[in-house]
């Protein structure tokens, strides 16, 4: 959620009417400002303290009883003094339960969400029959619950895909004042823009994400890529991202044969990952969920033809035929197949890329899709005031 953050923060910036005020919570047992069981030197309470992300101040804040799932969603002293000082509490967040620590503060709260748990865990969830297994899908069957009270409680709601709008909306069928719409963020069209092939770096399909988690569903895509590999043998698959593959990324590609033909970026800067973007044939994501796929939107805002799984966002951001195709999760053959349709037509190539980088002018921009963040905003703050 990073980028989907640095968006928020930069429409709130650009409209010049608000001031922002940057808080992170603990999200790991782990974090040393939490409050945890099992180290009684912080049975006090949560802590806080102060950084800089990106060039501007923040505060990061514990949790109460951080080994316990659940109760990284209560409410704690520490945030409820820092919220004194602003008007309305913007959550930006994976799944709606981070909205219960802001709850009850007596500000507007307005909630931009991806997910749910249920959704986002599924592949995790469905694994063994371990007690630590166990013990996560209670969590998670805890916090859908948690959820569901989350957005029933905010009083706006800001989703990245329609099956999130639909739930949101009948979640909130009786209570006709919460504003809920569908406000995907945007990219920056005017860093993420077409470019002639000029790298000389050869062929490729690219993809980019996190691919140490499990929903990128790596290894769908290392089969969709084997199958076509040897009716492509002058294309490249390239994956990139912030953090390496697991060892098991590169096992796999050993065992199919694609040693020569894989490469990964680490790490790339953002005018390495341009030039990724602007130099790929196709770009392709095989992840069994996502809350939108921003990376999806980078690439078609350079011209880039996609090929997706229908994992939930895409679903809503793709035309499929159109500026893109739409496969079914987990079917290596589909996605293979129009990859390969892709490569090999370059005129198809062209007209779904032109039509990708319209949708996104369209849509996705930051300019035209900052301004429904800015209205809400506005809103919130006309009904706290009358």
């Amino acid at each position: 959620m990073t980028a989907v953050a640095r968006f928020i923060i930069e429409a709130a910036e650009r409209s010049s009417r608000y001031d922002v005020t940057l808080i992170s919570l603990a999200s790991s047992f782990r974090e040393p400002l939490s409050q945890r069981l099992i180290s009684p030197g912080s049975w006090l309470g949560a802590s806080s303290e102060e950084g800089i992300w990106e060039g501007r101040p923040f505060t990061h804040v514990g949790s109460p009883a951080a080994e316990l799932e659940v109760c990284r969603y209560a409410r704690r002293r520490v945030l409820s003094d820092l919220l004194k000082s602003v008007d309305i509490v913007h959550v930006v967040a994976g799944a709606p339960a981070w909205a219960l620590p802001v709850i009850g503060s007596g500000k507007p709260v307005s909630l931009h969400v991806a997910t749910r748990v249920k959704v986002e865990r599924r592949m995790r969830d469905q694994a063994g029959g371990t007690a630590p297994a166990w013990w996560q899908r209670t969590m998670t069957r805890a916090v859908s619950r948690m959820e569901l009270k989350a957005m029933r409680s905010v009083d706006a709601i800001q989703v990245m895909n329609y099956w999130m709008l639909e739930q949101a909306l009948e979640l909130n069928s009786d209570r006709p004042d919460v504003d809920v719409r569908l406000a995907p963020p945007g990219v920056d069209d005017t860093l993420f823009r077409p470019a002639p092939r000029t790298d000389g770096r050869g062929r490729y399909i690219l993809s980019v994400g996190r691919f140490g988690d499990p929903r990128k569903n790596v290894g769908l895509l290392l089969d969709a890529f084997a199958r076509i590999a040897s009716s492509t043998p002058d294309v490249m698959l390239v994956t990139a991202g912030a953090t390496p593959p697991p060892a098991t990324y590169w096992n796999e590609v050993a065992r199919l044969g694609l040693t020569d033909r894989v490469r990964h970026v680490a790490r790339p800067g953002i005018n390495e990952l341009v030039g990724l973007y602007q130099q790929a044939e196709v770009f392709a994501l095989a992840s069994d969920e996502e809350g939108l796929g921003v990376v999806l939107l980078e690439a078609m805002s350079c011209s880039v033809p996609v090929v997706s799984t229908r994992s939930g966002g895409p679903d809503g951001v793709i035309t499929d035929g159109h500026d893109g195709f739409l496969t079914e999760r987990g079917d290596a053959a589909e996605l293979g197949d129009k990859i390969a349709l892709l490569l090999q037509d370059h005129g198809r190539r062209q007209i779904m890329g032109l039509a990708a980088r319209r949708t996104v002018e369209a849509r996705y921009a930051k300019h035209v899709a900052s301004e429904q963040f800015v209205e809400v905003w506005d809103r919130l703050l006309d009904r706290r005031r009358a």
